[in-house]
C-alpha cells in the first residue's frame, strides 16, 4: 500500500512541480483528440468479418432435386472436410445452390474462404459442364448497403435502363468513398435471335452446329506483329459483329442466311422480378461505399446528387424513394446517445455543485470528462478504431464514471487542507491516501471486460469488445488526469477556511447513528442481510427471461405464400389486391408507404409504419391480420421477426423432403393451436409442377441421337443460350441471346413437334425420342449438418416470451411420434438466447474472479477484497428488484448492465475499506478507524453514485435504440442505476460489519492456532 501512496504523490508532486509541462501535455492530447474526431470514420457498426462463408453456385431454370444431387451434396462433401466447421446449411432452389457455412469467431475467415475455393475446384469436374461459376462470399458489416433508394412512376419505367444507368448509377459510382452501385428492377436490352422451329425442320438446320457457327463468327484476337521500317505492327484479326445487320446476313449454311431462319430483334429480357412501390412499378438501387469512407459524407453526397437528379426535367413523374439510409439512422443514433449524454453531465455537474458549493472546484472535476473522451478518442484513431454506436455507448457510459477519480482525489486534498497549512504538502497527502482506492477501483472496472475480450468468442462479445475499449480507454484517462492535473489544478484553488461545525448534517449524523447501531448489533444486521439476499427470490420467480429485439420497428414485413409455382403476372395479380386492402385502410393502419418484391412463386411487402404509432406492432398486425382479403393463390401471414417478439424455430430432420412436408402439415395447425404464437407455417413453399421428360434410350439411339443431345437442344429452346457479346460504340457491349419464338414456351403441343436433328431424310420431332408427364415437387430443398431439414416458424405475441414459447412447444412436441429416422430440434431464437446467456454467465463469473484476484493483488490482503466483494453480491439484488419494479424482462442487455455494474460497484467498498484500513494501520482502535473512515468517505461516495446514476437516467427513461432500430439501451441503464443505488444503501452498512467480522475470524483463527501450538508443546512436554 506504501508503494501506491508514494507513487501517486510522486506523480502528483511532479505534475505541481512541472505545470507548463504537464499543461502542455494534456492541451495537446486535447487537440489529438479534437482532430480524431474529425478523422475517424464514421459507421452504425464496427467493420467485423463474420466467420461464414457463402458459396453460390447458379444454375438457371433446374429443379430443386436435380441441383440438390448434382451440385449441393458434391459441394458440400467436399467443404465438410474444412476444420472448424460449426454449423453447415444448404438450400437447393430452381435456380442456383447455397451453401452457408459458420466457422468459430476465432476462425481465420479469409483463409478459410481460399480453402473452400481450393476444395470446390478439385471437385469441379463432378458438377454440371454448364455451371458457368461458384462464387465464395465473405460477410463483413461494411459490406451491406448504405443507400437504398427505390424510384416509381405512373408512367412505365421498365425500358429507363439508359436513363437510370447514365444519370443516377454512373454519377453515384465517381462519387468519392461509393465502391459499387447495384441497379436492379429495370434490364439492359439485348440482341435476342429468336429461332423459328419451322422454318428449322423445313431447312434442316442442326441447332448445335449454329450455336458453334454463331459463336466462331463473332471473334477478336491478336495474331503476332511484323516489323516495316524498324517498326512493330500488331496483327488484329477482326470478326466481331459491328451492327445487327451484319448479324441478320450471317450465312449458317448453303444459301441460308440467318435471318431466313429467324428474327434478330433488340428487345428487354424477361422480367424474372417485379416491385411495386406505391402501388406503382418500382426500381432498386443500392448503394455500397469503400472501407474506411464515412458513413455519413458519402451518404450527404449521394443525397445531394439525388436531389440534383430529382429537380432535372428527365426525372418529372418518377418517385425517388429512400427506402433505406443508414446515415440517417447512424446520425439519428447518435444524436440520441449525445443528447442523452449531454443531459446526463449537465445533472452530474448540478449534483457536484451541490456537494461541493464552489464553482471553481466544481468545474476543475468536471474538466475530467471532456479531457478523458478527447484522449479516448486519440487512443482510437491511433489503433484503428471506428467511431460508432458501440463506441459511443462505451463513451456515453462512460460520462457518469470519469468524474469519480477526480472526486474522490479532490475531497481527499480538500480534507487535508482543513488539517494542513502548505497547500502542496496537503496535497501530495490527499493523493498518496487515496492513490490505492482511485487504481484498484479502475482496474477492477476494467478488468470485467478481460474475459469479454480473452475469453470464448461470440457475436455477442465481439460487439462488446468495442464497448470495452471505449470504457476502459476513458477510465484509465481519468485515473491519470485525476493523478496528475487535478492535483496541479486543486493547488491553484483557494479554498475558504471553513467554520468549524460543532454539529454534523443531519445526513451524517443519520448515518452515523444507523452504523453504531449495525456495528452494535451484529447478529441482527446479519439477519437483516441475510432477509434481503433471500428476497432476491421473489423478482426471480417474477421475472421473465426475454430476448432483445433487433428487428426494425418501423417496417412490417408480409409474407404471400404463394401455394404453387405460378407466373410473375399471376403473383403481381395477389400483391395488387393485398395492396389495394392496405391502401384502402391506410389511415387505420398507419401506414406510410408499402413496398413489394415479387417473383415467380413468391412475394413480400413491406409496411413502412407512421412515427410514434398510437397502438403496438403486435395489435397492428392482429388488425391487419383480422381484414386480409381472401386469396386462391396465397396464403398471406406477417414474416418471421428475428428478434425478442419472435424468431421461433422447430427444425425438422429425415431422409425425404417430401416426407418432411407431410410431417410438417400435420404439426403446424398443431401448434397454430398455441396461445401466443402466430403466423405458424413450414418454411417452404407448397408443391410445384414441373414438367419430366424421359427419354427413350434405345429410339434416341436409332436416330443416332444421345441424352446429351437432345437435353441442349431442348434447353435452347426454353431456357436460351449466352453467344459471344455484341460491342457497340454508343451503348458499349449488349448481351446476344439465342433463343426460340416465345410460343415455344406457352405451348406443350409445339414443344413434342420440336425438331431434335434430322436423320435418314426425315425430322426427329421430341415427342418421337420421349415421353412428357408432369409431377408434383417441392419449390427447395433444405440441408442442416447434411441432413435433409424443415424448419416450422411462429411469431410471438407480446405476452408471450421465447422462454414460455420454448416451453409450450417442447410439451407439445414430446407427444408427437415421429417416423424412424426422423427428428426435431429447437433453434433460432432459442439457441442463440441459450448461447447468450450461458456465454455472459461464464464471463460474469469470471469478472467476480479477476475482481478478486485484482483486489487482493493490490491490497496485499486475502480478508479485504472479501470484505469489498460484499457491495457485489447485494448489487445483484437491486438489479432483479429494479427490473420487476420498472416491468422490464431480463434481456441480454440487462445481463450486459450486470457485467458493467460489477466493476462499478465495488469502487465503493475499495474506497470503505482502504481507508478503514489506513486508520488501523496508523494505530486506532478497529472499531473507531470504522466510524471515522465511513464518515469521511460518504461524501465522496454519494457524489460518485449520484453523478454515475444521473449520467444513465436519460438512457433509462429514454427510447434510445442501438442503431436507430435495434434493442433498447433502457434495460442496460436500469440493470446498471438499480444494482449502483441497492448496493451503496447496504454497502454503507453491511462493508464496514464484513470488515469487523473478517477481523474478527483472523483474530480467532489466530488464537486458536496460538493455542493448539501451546497445547500441543505441553503434551510434547509432559
Amino acid at each position: 500500500m506504501d508503494k501506491f501512496a508514494h507513487a501517486g504523490a510522486a506523480l502528483a508532486a511532479f505534475a505541481i512541480r512541472r505545470p507548463v509541462t504537464i499543461s502542455m501535455l494534456f492541451f495537446s492530447l486535447l487537440i489529438m483528440g479534437l482532430g480524431a474526431s474529425r478523422l475517424l470514420p464514421l459507421e452504425k457498426f464496427p467493420g467485423i468479418d463474420f466467420p461464414e462463408i457463402y458459396i453460390q453456385v447458379p444454375y438457371k431454370d433446374s429443379t430443386p432435386a436435380e441441383i440438390d444431387k448434382m451440385i449441393t451434396r458434391p459441394v458440400e462433401e467436399a467443404l465438410a472436410t474444412m476444420s472448424g466447421i460449426k454449423r453447415l446449411r444448404s438450400v437447393s432452389n430452381e435456380n442456383n445452390a447455397e451453401i452457408q457455412i459458420r466457422f468459430d469467431w476465432d476462425a481465420n475467415i479469409k483463409a478459410k474462404s481460399i480453402e473452400a475455393r481450393e476444395k470446390i475446384d478439385a471437385i469441379r469436374h463432378l458438377l454440371p459442364d454448364d455451371v458457368e461459376r461458384v462464387m465464395v462470399f465473405k460477410f463483413n458489416l461494411k459490406d451491406m448497403p448504405v443507400f437504398q433508394l427505390r424510384l416509381s412512376s405512373d408512367r412505365d419505367i421498365s425500358n429507363s435502363y439508359d436513363l437510370l444507368e447514365r444519370s443516377l448509377k454512373m454519377p453515384i459510382e465517381r462519387i468519392q468513398g461509393v465502391s459499387k452501385v447495384e441497379l436492379y428492377g429495370v434490364l439492359k436490352k439485348q440482341i435476342s435471335i429468336r429461332l423459328d422451329p419451322d422454318r428449322i425442320a423445313a431447312l434442316h438446320i442442326d441447332i448445335n452446329s449454329l450455336s458453334k457457327t454463331l459463336n466462331d463468327a463473332n471473334f477478336s484476337m491478336t495474331a503476332g506483329q511484323f516489323f516495316d521500317l524498324e517498326q512493330k505492327i500488331t496483327i488484329n484479326p477482326v470478326g466481331e459483329f459491328r451492327s445487327k445487320q451484319e448479324i441478320a446476313d450471317l450465312i449458317v449454311t448453303r444459301n441460308v442466311r440467318l435471318s431466313d431462319i429467324a428474327e434478330i430483334n433488340y428487345e428487354t429480357p424477361r422480367p424474372t422480378e417485379g416491385r411495386h412501390l406505391d402501388k406503382t412499378h418500382a426500381i432498386g438501387l443500392n448503394v455500397f461505399r469503400e472501407s474506411g469512407a464515412n458513413l455519413v459524407q458519402v451518404s450527404e453526397a449521394v443525397m445531394a446528387h439525388i436531389e440534383e437528379v430529382r429537380a432535372s426535367s428527365e426525372f418529372n413523374g418518377i418517385n425517388l424513394f429512400i427506402m433505406q439510409d443508414e446515415a440517417n439512422s447512424v446520425t439519428t443514433s447518435l444524436q440520441d446517445l449525445l443528447n442523452s449524454g449531454m443531459i446526463g453531465a449537465l445533472l452530474s455537474i448540478i449534483v457536484l455543485y451541490l456537494f461541493l458549493r464552489n464553482l471553481a472546484t466544481t468545474l476543475v472535476v468536471v474538466l475530467s470528462v471532456p479531457f478523458a473522451i478527447c484522449i479516448t478518442l486519440a487512443c482510437m484513431y491511433f489503433l484503428g478504431y471506428t467511431l460508432n454506436i458501440l463506441s459511443l455507448m462505451g463513451l456515453m457510459l462512460a460520462v457518469g464514471m470519469l468524474v469519480d477519480n477526480a472526486v474522490v482525489v479532490t475531497e481527499s486534498i480538500f480534507q487535508e487542507r482543513e488539517h494542513t497549512a502548505d497547500p502542496i504538502e496537503a496535497t501530495k497527502k490527499g493523493v498518496a491516501l487515496v492513490s490505492l482506492a482511485v487504481i484498484a477501483g479502475t482496474a477492477t472496472t476494467a478488468i470485467v471486460f478481460l474475459p469479454n475480450i480473452v475469453g470464448v468468442k461470440a457475436e455477442l462479445t465481439v460487439f462488446l469488445e468495442h464497448v470495452a475499449v471505449s470504457i476502459c480507454i476513458s477510465l484509465f484517462a481519468s485515473l491519470l488526469l485525476a493523478q496528475t492535473l487535478i492535483p496541479l489544478l486543486a493547488t491553484k484553488l483557494k479554498i475558504k477556511a471553513k467554520p468549524k461545525q460543532l454539529k454534523p448534517s443531519k445526513l451524517t449524523a443519520l448515518y452515523e447513528r444507523i452504523l453504531r447501531w449495525t456495528l452494535a448489533h451484529q447478529g441482527k444486521t446479519a439477519l437483516i442481510a441475510i432477509a434481503i439476499l433471500l428476497s432476491t427470490a421473489v423478482p426471480l420467480s417474477m421475472l421473465k427471461s426475454h430476448e432483445d429485439n433487433n428487428g426494425n420497428q418501423g417496417r412490417i414485413w408480409l409474407n404471400y405464400d404463394i401455394q404453387g409455382n405460378y407466373s410473375l403476372k399471376e403473383v403481381e395479380k395477389a400483391v395488387s389486391k393485398m395492396e389495394d386492402y392496405l391502401y384502402a385502410n391506410q389511415q387505420e393502419f398507419h401506414i406510410k408507404q408499402v413496398y413489394s418484391y415479387f417473383t415467380a412463386g413468391f412475394a413480400v411487402s413491406g409496411i413502412t409504419m407512421e412515427e410514434d404509432l398510437p397502438i403496438t406492432v403486435s395489435e397492428l398486425k392482429k388488425k391487419i391480420r383480422d381484414g386480409f382479403p381472401t386469396f386462391v393463390r396465397a396464403k398471406p401471414s406477417f414474416q418471421w421477426d428475428q428478434g425478442s417478439d419472435g424468431g421461433v424455430r422447430v427444425t425438422l430432420f429425415g431422409q425425404s423432403s417430401e416426407n418432411l412436408m407431410r410431417i410438417a402439415d400435420q404439426i403446424v395447425p398443431i401448434l397454430s393451436s398455441v396461445d401466443g404464437l402466430a403466423d405458424v407455417k413450414a418454411d417452404v413453399d407448397g408443391l410445384n409442377y414441373e414438367l419430366q421428360i424421359n427419354i427413350d434410350r434405345q429410339k434416341a439411339f436409332r436416330f443416332g441421337l444421345n441424352s446429351n443431345d437432345i437435353a441442349a437442344v431442348v434447353s435452347t429452346a426454353l431456357r436460351g443460350a449466352n453467344l459471344r457479346t455484341f460491342r457497340n460504340d454508343s451503348e458499349g457491349e449488349i448481351a446476344i441471346r439465342l433463343m426460340y419464338d416465345e410460343s415455344l414456351q406457352s405451348s406443350m403441343e409445339k414443344l413434342k413437334n420440336l425438331t431434335i436433328s434430322r436423320t435418314q431424310g426425315q425430322n426427329v420431332t421430341l415427342d418421337m425420342v420421349a415421353k412428357m408427364q408432369i409431377k408434383p415437387r417441392l419449390s427447395q430443398i433444405q440441408r442442416y449438418a447434411r441432413q435433409t431439414s424443415l424448419s416450422i416458424g411462429a411469431n410471438l405475441e407480446d405476452e408471450l416470451t421465447v422462454e414460455e414459447a420454448k416451453e409450450r412447444i417442447e410439451s407439445i412436441m414430446q407427444n408427437i411420434t415421429l417416423p424412424n429416422g426422423y427428428s426435431w430440434s429447437l433453434a433460432g431464437s432459442f439457441q442463440r438466447q441459450d448461447e447468450d446467456e450461458a456465454i455472459m454467465l461464464t464471463n460474469m463469473m469470471l469478472a467476480i474472479i479477476m475482481i478478486y484476484i485484482v483486489m487482493a493483488a493490490l491490497f496485499e490482503s486475502l480478508l479485504l477484497p472479501t470484505a469489498v466483494l460484499t457491495s457485489l453480491i447485494f448489487s445483484f439484488t437491486g438489479v432483479y428488484w429494479a427490473f420487476l419494479l420498472t416491468g422490464n424482462p431480463m434481456t441480454v442487455m440487462g445481463m450486459i448492465g450486470m457485467l458493467i455494474l460489477m466493476g462499478i460497484v465495488v469502487n465503493n467498498g475499495i474506497v470503505l475499506v482502504d481507508r478503514i484500513n489506513q486508520l488501523v494501520n496508523t494505530g486506532l482502535k478497529v472499531h473507531d478507524a470504522i466510524i471515522q473512515g465511513c464518515l469521511t468517505r460518504i461524501r465522496p461516495i454519494l457524489m460518485t453514485v449520484l453523478t454515475t446514476v444521473l449520467g444513465l437516467v436519460p438512457l433509462a427513461v429514454g427510447d434510445v435504440n442501438i442503431g436507430g432500430d435495434g434493442p433498447p439501451y433502457s434495460p442496460m441503464a436500469i440493470a446498471i442505476i438499480g444494482g449502483l443505488l441497492f448496493s451503496t444503501l447496504t454497502s454503507l452498512f453491511l462493508v464496514p460489519l464484513t470488515y469487523l467480522l473478517l477481523l474478527k475470524l483472523r483474530r480467532n483463527t489466530q488464537d486458536m492456532l496460538s493455542n493448539s501450538k501451546l497445547l500441543v508443546s505441553r503434551i510434547i512436554r509432559t
